[in-house]
């Protein structure tokens, strides 16, 4: 169990972290932008069978604008037809990226520890992050029918609705999800116990 001192120690360098790297600079909005749609380009440039999903810049560093459409289903112009909307890049992967990493810089372990904790944790939470993506692409798949993407039974159209409500539209989901990766990439058991039981009397060597 750690001290008061170091608690509180914790809680200081976590505000200053939080802080600086939520700072409302368009440099981390525009870097963070370009990474989520790198990555989404790869998750989601082919979409089911016959679709596409293309990501670009918004109208501002914090927003990604994102073209869903399927190849086989033509306008007049016999250009294919596509759906667009808006994803806040700041709100959806950025904010819950920099909360893992302030929290695993400001624990009180050692640097192996926390470096191995943020090369897998940041992996785990851009997986998260695409996933949550996935969830909405399938929404508005689903929403606008003529996009000929999905065709679910009435019971997976549920679970979609659960999904999305539950996972993709709530920031609390991915929020309680870094702290769980936090404290299990991070601490060890030992970390939780009382320093009485860490102490452990030395075996005495007989000459």
């Amino acid at each position: 169990m750690f001290r008061k001192k170091t608690l509180l120690i914790f809680f200081l360098k976590l505000v200053l972290f939080c802080s600086i790297l939520a700072a409302p600079f368009s440099y981390y909005d525009e870097v963070y932008g370009k990474f989520f749609r790198s990555c989404g380009k790869k998750f989601f440039e082919h979409f089911r069978d016959d679709g596409f999903v293309l990501f670009g810049e918004g109208k501002t560093k914090d927003i990604t604008e994102v073209v869903i459409g399927n190849y086989n289903v033509r306008n007049p112009d016999n250009t294919a037809k596509a759906f667009q909307f808006e994803v806040n890049t700041r709100y959806l992967g950025y904010l819950p990226t920099i909360l893992f990493i302030s929290l695993v810089l400001a624990s009180p372990v050692s640097w192996r520890r926390r470096l191995i904790s943020l090369v897998i944790g940041l992996t785990l939470v851009t997986l998260a992050v695409m996933f949550k993506q996935w969830i909405e692409l399938l929404a508005v798949s689903n929403k606008h029918a003529w996009l000929n993407l999905i065709h679910f039974s009435p019971g997976r159209e549920k679970m979609l609705g659960y999904a999305y409500n539950g996972i993709s539209r709530a920031a609390s989901a991915i929020l309680y999800l870094v702290v769980g990766l936090w404290l299990l990439l991070t601490f060890r058991l030992d970390d939780l116990k009382p320093e009485a039981q860490k102490q452990r009397i030395q075996p005495t060597v007989k000459k």
